[in-house]
């Protein structure tokens, strides 16, 4: 209540503050210096501004990325409403959009939030969280998208646009150092080879940053940064009215930025160790500082080649977008989080995905638009992903079933899958007036999944009982309609009425320890989504004012949960359609600029999210509880100062401070009537600051920045095992200076 009550106070005050200043401080005549400025996006398909798009979008720019230091999703989640991000590191993050995502990373499942990169589809979730450098703009759009994006998602898609090569000669190079060991360097250059019939652009990274989490066994320091990449564009322009982009894309990540965390043990009982039989753990209170038996690692490397293709034939706009990318991981960690000698998971994954689109769009002025009083888009995709996974767990020698013994164990779990999907969409905007517009879409998704599951065992008890080999096949459909009426009130005024369908594909087993667990398949997720919006622009474009609200039937949830059954001595991790849910909802989204030399932006979140029926066992009812990593309330406020300085110089300060409201990590709201560990999964709200400063001059432009100024512990997620709870550190205090020079 009283982190509820501190979000909507301060709330409630910016922007009523934000009112007043601006009706005092703007004239009648502000000028174009002082609107705020428009970013123009392609979330539709079509180059349009965010206000005029009727759908729940959040987009940043270039410039809007680099003043606020925008390096990766975990920075845009909380300028987003009603946004959740987490991880267990690079290769296994978790988004919540609305309250709908997923912890699932391995190849039998999929994503609730789409991962688009240049608008290519990024199918392994372990690869689609990584740096972002020389980013055009991101798009955020919260509820389910189908008929415009190749792959469906149920939760919301989030598209990252890179830098295009341009016909003027540019470059940007930075450097910089940081706490805990860190630096950075970041350099691109692009421009005419042939003047505009042939473009490049090239961008190489190297970031590297200590952990800030220490295993007291070993001294060894994780959960840092470790990221090196290059991107290389070519545009290709040979004949009016057709282009060619060709990309090439390298990233990898190393040891440094492996992720661990420490055990928490249950209410009351921080030495209540899952799977223990034997030992005295070494207990730490601090989630940064803790004994390890071993050490986590991680090595991650991503390849991707895009080739797209436009050509516009008058009457239509041809679209063609072909892509190859490649994975391959390996990572490890000790799983129950302890200085005891339990269970260890290394993992290895590798992963082949092709995509294909085709697009043809009318153009607004040609023949076949009805006289421009229609737009319309049709859509193919094709998508093939094979995987292959290989999970060891040793058990250890203070383990429940290797205690006796006095030597470890090593069960391997093995999974290869292959994923064939096709889908076919489009939709058509209809103007029924110089007001009124009526959107019509829809999509049908076909998908063939097949999964060979396999595990083994050296003792014949631990984790994996006995040898088995196991095949399934499964097919599955959907059909998803869209409907929008949209009217505008005026130039600067929008409302919109949205209905929606979503479907997310069912799929395998993450990691089975028997043939009988490997054979239970989980069904598709749907969705139906009502949602009601407003786009405003007041006081000469000095205030912007955007709102949603919604509503979701959201039926099927696949609920994963790590578990040790009654009188088993062996875990077991089970996907199941455990739950249907109804989540209501309101985003706000405010931005005021009341001097060209000042700029407040507020984003606003409330969710009601809660599970209508999740009976997890005869015992356990979790029906009537707030969903997982849905905080009832969050509110990030943003705001920059800049002045001229040394002629032609520009100062400029900068504060962004997220409030996340109380949530929990696992069904039960807390309550130790659910299970002893129940309370350590709840997150107390809490908020962030970040302070930058800059100045720049010319072409030079040096930062400062603090980020957590507080020094505020958080988890960034936990690991629920059985009855206790391993917890995840978020990022402590991290402070730093950078150097650029642009051209």
């Amino acid at each position: 209540m009283k982190t509820k009550m501190m979000l909507m106070t301060c709330a409630s005050l910016m922007t009523v503050q934000a009112f007043p200043a601006l009706a005092q401080d703007v004239p009648a005549d502000a000028s174009e210096e002082a609107a705020i400025e428009d970013i123009v996006v392609t979330a539709q398909r079509r180059s349009e501004r965010v206000q005029d798009i009727p759908v729940a979008i959040s987009a940043f720019g270039g410039e809007a990325i680099a003043r606020a230091g925008i390096a990766s999703l975990e920075n845009i989640a909380p300028r987003v409403p009603s946004f959740y991000f987490g991880s267990f590191g690079a290769a296994r993050p978790q988004l919540y959009i609305r309250g709908i995502g997923t912890r699932s990373f391995d190849p039998g499942s999929e994503s609730s939030v789409g991962v688009f990169a240049d608008d290519v589809y990024l199918g392994r979730s372990s690869g689609s969280f990584g740096a972002m450098k020389d980013i055009d703009r991101v798009e955020v759009l919260r509820g389910p998208q189908g008929t415009l994006y190749g792959r469906n998602t149920i939760g919301g898609a989030i598209n990252v646009i890179s830098k295009a090569p341009t016909d003027e000669l540019t470059g940007n190079f930075e450097g910089g150092l940081s706490t805990f060991k860190g630096y950075n360097l970041f350099g691109a250059v692009g421009g005419p080879i042939a003047g505009e019939k042939l473009m490049f652009r090239v961008s190489a990274w190297r970031e590297e940053r200590q952990g800030y989490v220490t295993n007291t066994a070993t001294g060894n320091k994780f959960q840092g940064i470790d990221n090196n990449g290059a991107r290389a564009r070519l545009t290709i322009a040979p004949t009016e009215g057709l282009k060619i982009d060709l990309t090439a894309e390298f990233m990898d990540d190393g040891n440094k930025a492996a992720f661990g965390g420490f055990n928490q043990g249950t209410f009351g009982n921080a030495a209540s160790i899952f799977f223990r039989g034997s030992g005295t753990p070494v207990l730490s209170s601090d989630l940064r500082r803790g004994a390890l038996s071993s050490d986590p690692f991680l090595d991650r490397n991503v390849k991707s080649f895009i080739g797209r293709m436009e050509y516009d034939a008058g009457a239509v706009t041809l679209t063609s977008i072909s892509a190859l990318r490649k994975l391959k991981i390996s990572d490890g960690r000790d799983l129950e989080g302890s200085s005891l000698d339990i269970l260890d998971q290394s993992s290895r994954e590798s992963s082949k995905q092709f995509t294909q689109e085709f697009r043809i769009a009318s153009n607004a002025d040609g023949a076949l638009s009805a006289g421009g009083k229609v737009d319309w888009i049709l859509g193919g995709f094709y998508y093939r992903d094979t995987s292959d996974r290989v999970d060891s767990f040793r058990v250890g020698i203070n383990s429940a079933v290797r205690a006796a013994a006095g030597t470890p164990a090593t069960d391997v779990a093995l999974s290869d899958y292959k994923i064939e999907s096709y889908a076919i969409f489009g939709q058509a905007t209809v103007h029924l007036s110089d007001a009124f517009d009526l959107t019509l879409g829809g999509r049908y998704s076909h998908d063939s999944k097949r999964a060979v599951q396999s595990g083994t065992t050296t003792d014949g008890a631990p984790i994996i009982a006995a040898a088995f080999t196991t095949t399934n096949r499964a097919t599955y459909n959907s059909f998803d309609p869209r409907i929008v009426l949209a009217y505008k009130i005026s130039p600067d005024a929008n409302v919109y009425a949205s209905f929606s369908t979503g479907f997310k594909s069912g799929g395998f087993q993450y990691v089975p320890f028997s043939k009988g667990q490997a054979d239970v398949l989980f069904q598709p997720e749907d969705i139906k989504a009502y949602e009601i919006g407003f786009k405003t622009e007041w006081l000469d474009r000095a205030l912007r004012v955007n709102g949603a609200a919604y509503y979701y039937d959201y039926k099927n949830l696949q609920i994963s949960r790590i578990i040790l059954p009654a009188g088993s001595a062996a875990p077991v991790s089970l996907i199941s359609n455990a739950a249907s849910s109804t989540i209501k909802g309101l985003d706000l989204e405010i931005t005021a600029r009341p001097a060209r030399s000042f700029e407040v932006n507020i984003a606003y979140g409330y969710l009601d999210a809660k599970y209508d029926s999740y009976i997890f066992n005869a015992t356990t009812d979790f029906s009537g509880t707030r969903m997982v990593r849905a905080p009832k309330h969050s509110v990030n406020v943003g705001a920059e100062w800049r002045a001229e300085v040394m002629g032609d110089g520009e100062f400029s300060l900068r504060a962004d401070y997220a409030l996340t409201g109380d949530f929990f990590h696992e069904p039960g709201e807390g309550n130790v009537a659910f299970g002893t560990g129940i309370p350590l999964t709840a997150e107390d709200g809490y908020g962030l600051l970040d302070l930058r400063a800059t100045l720049t001059k010319a072409n030079w432009k040096v930062t400062g920045y603090v980020n957590n100024l507080g020094n505020t512990k958080y988890r960034r997620t936990i690991n629920a095992l059985g009855n206790t709870v391993v917890g995840f550190a978020g990022a402590p205090r991290i402070y730093g200076v950078k150097l650029g020079y642009s051209f």
